[in-house]
C-alpha cells in the first residue's frame, strides 16, 4: 500500500492545481489573488514530497513520472499563467502571446524530462520553480505591466534551456 502513496500525492497535487484553475475562472471569488498562489505553493510542497517518497520507497515508475508531468502542467503551468492573465494590466495581445510561449515551453520541458534520465541533474529550470516564481510574483504583484511579459518570457527560456541545474535531493537510500 505504501508504494501507492507517491502517486496519491501526485493526484492530490493535480487536484490542487485544478482547484486553483477553477478559482481563477470564478467571476467574483474573494481573495483569489492570495488563495491561488497559496494553492500553487502547497502544490510545490506536495510535488517535492511525492518525488522524495517515490525514491525513498523505491516506488518510482513510468506511470508516476507521467502523472507527475500531468499534475505539473496544471499546477505550475496553467494555474499560474491564468492567474497572471487575471491580474495583469499588460496589453491582452502581448499577454496572450507570452502565455502561449510559457505553456509551450512548459510542455516541451516536461516532455524532454520524461524522455531522458535526469537523475543527477535537471536540464533547464524545472516547471515547479517557474510556476512558484509566477505565483509569488502574482501574490506581490507590483502593477508594472512591462515586467510581466519579460518575466514570463525569461521563465519560458530558462525552462527550455540546456543549462544543467543540480538537484536538491540526489541520494537514494541504501539497499537493505
Amino acid at each position: 500500500m505504501l508504494k501507492h502513496l507517491p502517486n496519491l500525492l501526485t493526484l492530490l497535487n493535480l487536484s490542487i492545481g485544478l482547484v486553483a484553475v477553477l478559482l481563477v475562472i470564478q467571476p467574483s471569488h474573494p481573495h483569489k489573488t492570495l488563495i491561488i498562489p497559496a494553492l500553487i505553493l502547497l502544490g510545490g510542497i506536495i510535488d517535492f514530497f511525492d518525488g522524495f517518497l517515490a525514491r525513498r520507497l523505491r516506488a518510482s515508475s513510468q506511470m508516476g513520472k507521467q502523472l507527475d508531468s500531468f499534475a505539473d502542467i496544471i499546477t505550475f503551468g496553467v494555474a499560474p499563467i491564468l492567474l497572471i492573465n487575471y491580474i495583469s494590466h499588460t496589453h491582452p495581445t502581448i499577454l496572450i502571446v507570452v502565455s502561449i510561449a510559457y505553456a509551450l515551453a512548459a510542455a516541451y520541458r516536461l516532455a524532454r524530462f520524461n524522455l531522458h534520465d535526469f537523475s543527477r541533474h535537471f536540464q533547464g529550470l524545472p516547471i515547479t520553480a517557474a510556476g512558484l516564481i509566477l505565483a509569488a510574483y502574482a501574490a506581490v504583484y507590483p502593477q508594472i505591466p512591462v515586467i510581466t511579459p519579460a518575466l514570463i518570457l525569461a521563465l519560458s527560456a530558462l525552462m527550455i534551456s540546456k543549462r544543467k541545474i543540480k538537484r536538491l535531493e540526489q541520494k537514494t537510500p541504501p539497499k537493505t
